[in-house]
């Protein structure tokens, strides 16, 4: 092997190994739910679900592009999980429980 080329070969072997250690990071794993709230799926009309995801994207921090193909990629999932509900926090206190929200 020529003394020219070492240097790009080792260049490249740092820049693969480099590559290879940013893709074995763990992704974070989500916050656990918090008590004083519940979760509460409440099916709704598709118009409602629709508006929704519209908003969702609409207040994202994406940029147009990525946004209309999230608006896109979520009305395709919903589509396909024939899903229309929508999934609120609801507060455990007192009137909630009454009201037969929350357990």
């Amino acid at each position: 092997m020529s003394s020219q080329k070492l240097p790009i070969l080792l260049t490249a072997l740092l820049l693969r190994a480099a590559s290879g250690a940013a893709q074995t990071h763990a992704l974070p794993t989500p916050p656990p739910p918090d008590p004083d709230y519940q979760q509460v799926s409440v099916p709704v009309p598709r118009a409602v679900a629709l508006v929704v995801d519209v908003t969702k994207v609409l207040f994202s921090r994406e940029t147009a592009a990525e946004k209309l193909q999230a608006l896109i990629d979520r009305r395709r999932t919903r589509s396909e999980r024939r899903d229309q509900s929508l999934t609120i926090h609801v507060p455990k206190n007192k009137l909630t429980r009454t009201l037969g929200l929350v357990e």
